[in-house]
């Protein structure tokens, strides 16, 4: 019981933390130029054997030694095939239809872009609002080049469909995979802000898409759901949530009942937890207690994750890219405007990273499990967003992320029916310091306790 507890209050406390830690390392264009055998001209048009020799250095792809690729126009002794090859087998860079790669032909700022977007790992479906595009919005590169905008990775000045030039490659690669070190100097101050705090507050909505694998519709249809959500937390060991969960698309066929709206809250109380349900459709309460028993030491939780947040683990320096966007108002506050993005693909790592301390002799067993099977599962997951972080208080004042979830084709030899998982979460109006007040209503004190089963002991092995 309190391991399967410990591993959703890990999950809980993973979606509550908007923004990934700080990040990649900056980048320097000049020495981009060095995959070419001789200096180029800067001002000289990139073609896409250069671009991909110069995007495996800024993506730091390991490059296959004596790999080809199977094009006609392709020699297998030249200085950028084993680019093109490694581009190739990474679907990040495919031939034309005539069996050709095209090495000599100039790479245009939207073809680049493209490239970059699939070296990181991000889906061509990343998406940005409210972004004046000079493309046309069912133009095939609408989506991915809004995204660029947004995140200040092109200029808005810029001709999306004109070839760029070595140094506007070496440029922007730079940007892509690089990391603003004034972004990355925000961002500390706010996790170090951060753990100062005694109470906060805030309001958030989810929305989560699940789409079926081509063909397999009838099992699996496109499902769609909603969540809004308020929290208030006094630190480090009290807090009350309360959601609202819509969902459409489930269950398929046969005459199925949709899946009624439902309510849920959660209070942590000294020590407990104490969650009410709402029936969804005679609006019957129903109150449960887990005792303090079944759970994990909730305030080492709390400090622990507060203290990791000063200071970045060099282990998950790798997956996060920022950039600093500029400054705007958010809530009243004068605010940075931090954009980021990245893709997780050693999941291992990743969450062995991001777990407290406290937490792992409860779910050893079933995290080591759980990590194995989640590999398994996922082809990668990709992120991208941004946090609005106060210029007077270097605290968080607003954020949003989406995260897109792959799934692998297969898993434990059986086909798997979803393609992938989008998940958007956005917190606004978040305060800090306010003097929250939890209460715990009357009827949550006469809530029935959920026993707690004794844990199994452990199988011992040869």
């Amino acid at each position: 019981m309190r391991r399967r507890i410990a591993i959703l209050l890990v999950l809980m406390f993973s979606l509550l933390v908007m923004v990934p830690a700080a990040g990649a390392q900056p980048l320097d264009s000049e020495g981009m130029m060095g995959v070419f055998p001789q200096k180029p001209e800067l001002n000289e048009p990139v073609t896409r054997a250069g671009f991909a020799a110069m995007l495996c250095e800024a993506a730091s792809l390991k490059v296959v030694k004596g790999s080809t690729v199977p094009a006609c126009d392709v020699d297998e002794d030249s200085w950028y095939a084993e680019a093109l090859a490694t581009l190739a087998q990474k679907e990040v860079m495919v031939g034309y239809p005539d069996g050709t790669f095209r090495p000599q032909q100039p790479v245009t700022g939207l073809e680049a872009g493209i490239l970059a977007v699939r070296a990181l790992g991000l889906p061509e479906t990343v998406s940005s609002t409210g972004v004046d595009s000079p493309l046309d919005w069912n133009h095939w590169g609408s989506s991915v080049y809004s995204w660029l905008l947004d995140q200040g990775l092109v200029s808005s000045q810029a001709n999306p469909e004109g070839h760029i030039t070595v140094e506007n490659a070496a440029d922007f690669l730079a940007r892509v995979f690089g990391c603003d070190e004034e972004a990355v100097a925000i961002v500390e101050k706010g996790q170090k802000s951060a753990a100062t705090v005694e109470d906060m507050s805030f309001t958030g909505t989810m929305q989560m898409m699940m789409k079926p694998r081509a063909g397999a519709e009838a099992e699996m249809p496109l499902v769609q759901g909603s969540t809004q959500m308020t929290m208030e937390m006094i630190l480090p060991d009290t807090l009350h949530q309360s959601m609202r969960m819509q969902f459409e698309g489930l269950p398929a066929g046969n005459g199925a009942t949709p899946i009624p709206t439902m309510e849920m809250e959660q209070y942590l109380v000294d020590g407990s937890m104490y969650i009410k349900t709402v029936a969804p459709n005679s609006g019957e309460t129903q109150w449960i207690c887990l005792p303090g028993e079944a759970l994990p030491d909730l305030k080492a939780l709390m400090e622990e994750s507060l203290q990791a947040n000063i200071g970045v683990p060099e282990e998950l320096r790798k997956y996060f890219h920022y950039q600093l966007l500029g400054t705007t108002e958010k809530n009243g506050y004068p605010v940075y405007e931090i954009g980021y993005y990245g893709q997780i693909d050693d999941f291992e790592a990743f969450f062995r990273s991001v777990l407290p301390e406290s937490m792992r002799s409860l779910v050893e067993g079933a995290l080591e499990e759980g990590i194995e099977e989640a590999g398994k599962m996922y082809k990668s997951i990709s992120y991208w967003g941004k946090d609005y972080i106060g210029v007077d208080d270097n605290l968080s004042h607003a954020s949003e992320v989406k995260m897109v979830m792959v799934f692998n084709d297969e898993f434990q030899g059986e086909p798997v029916p979803i393609e992938l998982m989008e998940m958007y979460m956005r917190a606004d109006k978040l305060e800090y310091n306010t003097g929250v007040k939890i209460e715990l209503p009357l009827e949550a004190l006469e809530a029935p306790e959920i026993p707690v089963p004794a844990e199994s002991p452990a199988v011992p092995t040869a």
